[in-house]
């Protein structure tokens, strides 16, 4: 599956990573983010100790760590109030497809946040991103990599919809990583930890197998499981080998990179600390204009912090090969206890703390008074008054114990000066009171702070059109053959690959006869692409094409700025989960397909159905991957065909190499089929189409199962050529997690 581009034109003419970066100008822009994970409170400290710029984290809900520890309100703020004091950042991970309800109680997490000065959200979910854009106008946005942004065209759609920065797919090479921020947007670049197999937001395999899904923040990890190819060896060929790109750092950095980011919200503060240290080292190096190589100690104490397997720089200077998955065992390497020891007790037991001047006057008759110095701000905060001792009245040591007693705030007293007049009294509860009322005080002059406006809210237009009944289309997959299949009346159209119709583009139109024809843009579309499939597009635009079928929001992007006068769909792929999502892709799209992962209160509860269509019947695409389980069998040539990925359990997958593009579609073991609800769905549902979808089908089979589904819509007696148990209604019944 490694085409010709792809022996490194994307590479920096194939040089090691070092001797790329030091032979081109050095980087004189801002200096990268360094981005550290925090699953924990502990964590958020630690890796702040340690050198990170900001961290990003998760609330007790909605983030795509479900099983981490996470935040609660307080801790939120304790953490955000903290990172301020030091000028560091926190981001709130809110990536993960949400449903209506829980965009609504997400304002209720959000709003102290924002009061907070909460430094950006990372989001997924398209309707929250629009939510989040009207409640919180000063609140920075980032696309999660969930959103599987892979160009200049989907970074451009984000940022048409007030999108910051953006996380693109950890797939992409530096020349591509280079080309986004080009277009002007901040970058954000995972460069160290576990690496999934597939494309993220573009997996559904653990939500099929067991209603775990990827996308609401719980997957399962089946990718760690281990697989057959084509009846071969057993072996771990989903496993990624975790990433550590630190040699890289100095290309990373030349192309304008804004932000570092570490994986690990799972893993332990010294994880976060660890890694945190070693990266803040070499890029502050590389900053300096010294010529860096990763020492040995340090490639070996990130190989000792939970590190999956051996090392692997990810995809920045090659798009996939064998040496980049675990095939023995996906288990962790065995992490140092020494040097987790040295880690916590150089940076977890020595938090960030600010200096301070103080000075205290206690003088009888009067309130006492601590003034604080920080940094150029100054506070003053008087307490109770002091009288004349009765007996012993305070030392200054008595003063200097109880003002000095810091203990976990942000704060050190380096100076004291204490005018005390030797005779007076207070109690050392009016002491303490006064220290905690200045360090407050003195908090609340530095830190920032929005105002809120709780009277902004997203809403929705509550529209519900009906059609007596929805068309029914056929999408098929690679070279089809359509000409049978058109001569049902009841088939309205066909959707076809774009690569597969400009081969054939005249033969497609004859054959399709009345038959309106759709195209499938890539599902996954890279810059490095972009060019032939623009190109497609313009040649598909010269026929008489009912629309594009998008499957990403690079392709919807696309679409629009070369053939702005065909109408878009949305695919599978391109997520829809709550009225707010709707009402965006609407924007622009004629219609959407509903979620893989939508149960049947979900599909009935769509507001827009006269714009929903649903696959009734078709194998779910469950992996996108840049990896060729082809070549890491060592079989990809490419030109094979299709091949065959069985678990332990004997459930096999079937796997498609897309050799245009260069990366494999991973199919459910099952196709689903909803032929059981398909009728009184027809005739109730006020849905806009129904659509089948053939992958691996032969013409024969796609003729029998169409018939079938027609004869269904008609409200005939059936008998299905699926037999029990070979296939599956997916998450029509129960929805996911």
């Amino acid at each position: 599956m490694a085409n010709a581009e792809d022996k490194r034109s994307d590479v920096d003419n194939g040089q090691p990573a070092f001797a790329a970066a030091l032979s081109i100008d050095r980087h004189n822009g801002p200096a990268p983010e360094l981005l550290a994970p925090a699953g924990e409170p502990e964590s958020v400290y630690a890796a702040f100790s340690a050198g990170a710029d900001a961290v990003y984290l998760g609330a007790e809900k909605f983030s795509a760590r479900a099983y981490a520890r996470n935040f609660n309100e307080e801790e939120l703020i304790k953490a955000l109030d903290h990172a301020h004091l030091f000028g560091k950042k926190i981001y709130l991970t809110c990536n993960i497809l949400m449903n209506r309800s829980e965009i609504d109680e997400i304002y209720d997490i959000l709003d102290p946040l924002y009061e907070h000065a909460l430094d950006g959200v990372i989001v997924q979910d398209t309707g929250l991103l629009s939510c989040l854009n009207k409640r919180y106008p000063e609140l920075p946005l980032h696309g999660s990599t969930q959103m599987s942004v892979n160009s200049v065209n989907g970074a451009r759609w984000l940022m048409r919809h007030g999108v910051c920065r953006v996380v693109p797919g950890r797939e992409l090479s530096l020349k591509e990583i280079r080309q986004i921020k080009e277009c002007g947007i901040e970058v954000e670049c995972f460069v160290h930890g576990a690496m999934c197999y597939s494309y993220s937001g573009k997996c559904l395999l653990s939500s099929l197998a067991g209603g775990r899904s990827g996308n609401r923040g719980r997957c399962a990890g089946p990718c760690r499981q281990p697989y057959s190819i084509n009846g071969g060896k057993t072996a771990y060929y989903l496993s990624m080998k975790d990433m550590m790109a630190l040699e890289s750092i100095g290309g990373l950095i030349d192309a304008g990179v804004d932000s570092f980011k570490i994986e690990g919200r799972l893993k332990a503060p010294e994880y976060s600390a660890g890694v945190s240290a070693i990266y803040r080292k070499y890029i502050d190096m590389y900053l300096s204009g010294k010529n860096i190589r990763a020492s040995r100690e340090d490639l070996d104490t990130l190989s000792e912090l939970y590190m999956r397997s051996e090392r692997q720089e990810g995809y920045l200077h090659k798009h996939n090969g064998r040496d980049m998955i675990s095939l023995d065992s996906p288990a962790y390497s065995k992490v140092s206890e020494e040097r987790k020891e040295r880690i916590r007790k150089t940076y977890i037991e020595r938090p960030l703390k600010k200096c301070i001047d103080a000075e205290a006057v206690i003088s009888s008759g009067n309130k006492i008074k601590l003034i604080l110095n920080c940094e150029g701000t100054s506070i003053s905060v008087c307490g109770e008054k002091a009288d004349k001792a009765q007996k012993r009245p305070l030392s200054d040591e008595d003063i200097r114990k109880q003002l000095s007693k810091t203990g976990d705030t942000d704060y050190v007293i380096r100076n004291l000066n204490i005018i005390n007049d030797g005779v007076s009294f207070v109690p050392v509860s009016a002491l303490n009171a006064l220290r905690r009322d200045a360090f407050e005080k003195l908090s609340s002059e530095i830190l920032p702070h929005n105002i809120l406006d709780t009277g902004v809210k997203a809403k929705h237009t509550e529209e519900r059109i009906y059609r007596d009944a929805p068309v029914l289309k056929i999408g098929i997959c690679g070279d089809a053959d359509i000409k049978e299949l058109s001569a049902f009346r009841e088939v309205e159209g066909f959707i076809l690959d774009l690569n597969a119709f400009i081969k054939r583009a005249d033969r497609y139109m004859e054959d399709a006869g009345e038959k309106s024809i759709y195209l499938r843009l890539p599902s996954v579309l890279r810059q490095k692409d972009i060019y032939r499939v623009s190109g497609y597009i313009k040649t598909a635009a010269g026929y008489d094409i009912k629309g594009f079928y998008c499957g990403c929001l690079d392709a919807v992007d696309l679409a629009g700025e070369y053939a702005p006068q065909i109408p878009v769909f949305g695919d599978q792929g391109l997520y829809v989960f709550n009225p707010y999502s709707e009402e965006v892709v609407l924007d622009e799209l004629i219609a959407y397909t509903l979620s893989h992962e939508f149960s049947a209160a979900q599909i009935k509860g769509a507001i827009r159905k006269d714009a929903a269509e649903l696959i009734v019947y078709g194998r779910i695409p469950v992996m996108y991957s840049a990896n060729c389980v082809l070549k890491t069998a060592g079989d990809c040539d490419n030109k094979a065909g299709w091949a065959v990925l069985t678990d332990e359990k004997h459930h096999s997958f079937p796997v498609r190499p897309v050799h245009e593009y260069c990366y494999n579609i991973i199919y459910n073991c099952v196709p689903v089929s909803l032929h059981r609800e398909t009728g009184s769905l027809y005739r109730s549902s006020g849905l806009s189409a129904f659509r089948l979808e053939f992958t691996d089908e032969s013409p024969a089979q796609q003729l029998d199962i169409s018939r079938a589904f027609i004869g269904i819509i008609n409200g005939e007696d059936i008998d299905f050529p699926i037999g029990p148990g070979l296939s599956s209604r997916g998450h029509y019944k129960r929805g996911v997690e």
